[in-house]
């Protein structure tokens, strides 16, 4: 394994920070697509719009372009879902990263440099719903550098910074189908607080689940 070290943000990591964080949540699209295809209410859809189809028509071959192309809309649905996502994350947190993370109190920002690489990235700012607590953030891993303990790292430097500020807890909410994340969080220590639906009418339609958490820093 490469030798890395866990450093906070300097301005000529801007455009790495920016590659990692997109591609982890570019990631997601494929995750998300199959998610959405085992939701009840989309299969109901798709199976409507085929019996609908060979009924009128009479046509199998008719019925199975329909169905293609529901699910080729539920694929489209996923990624334009997703890529809005990272452009939104772009257009705020990432506009300027120092200004947003390193010039902010109780904020701050911090890069897994591997060789003058940047491998991993995590935030921290201060949350507007949980007094005392640090809202965990943009928390990503390059692929090829996943299970080396890096993101443990990460999440050490997080909580290490939390308790030098005086936080009593650690949140974050995070999409059900973010696998390896939801493993890491569990695994760490954090504790369910509530779920709900992704707020967007696009979120709703595609049934996207999301699970907020919790981490008391007394257990570190």
């Amino acid at each position: 394994m490469e030798a890395y070290k866990i450093r906070r943000f300097e301005d000529r990591d801007h455009e790495e920070v920016r590659e990692v964080v997109i591609n982890s949540f570019n990631e997601m699209s494929a995750p998300l697509f199959r998610y959405a295809l085992w939701q009840p209410g989309i299969q109901l859809a798709i199976l409507t719009v085929f019996c609908f189809l060979f009924l009128s028509s009479e046509s199998f071959l008719l019925s199975s372009a329909g169905l293609a192309l529901m699910v080729l809309a539920v694929n489209r649905a996923a990624y334009h879902l997703t890529t809005k996502n990272w452009t939104e994350v772009v257009l705020k947190d990432f506009l300027n990263i120092k200004k947003t993370y390193m010039e902010t109190s109780g904020s701050c920002f911090w890069v897994a440099d591997c060789n003058g690489k940047v491998v991993g990235t995590i935030g921290a700012k201060p949350s507007k719903e949980k007094k005392g607590a640090l809202e965990m953030k943009r928390f990503a891993v390059r692929m090829g550098y996943r299970g080396q303990g890096v993101g443990k790292a990460l999440f050490r430097a997080l909580c290490d910074f939390a308790q030098a500020n005086g936080n009593q807890s650690i949140v974050l909410c995070t999409s059900v189908i973010h696998y390896e994340g939801l493993k890491f969080y569990e695994r760490s220590g954090f504790k369910k607080t509530r779920e709900y639906y992704w707020p967007s009418l696009l979120g709703k339609a595609l049934n996207l689940l999301m699970i907020c958490y919790r981490y008391d820093l007394s257990l570190s």
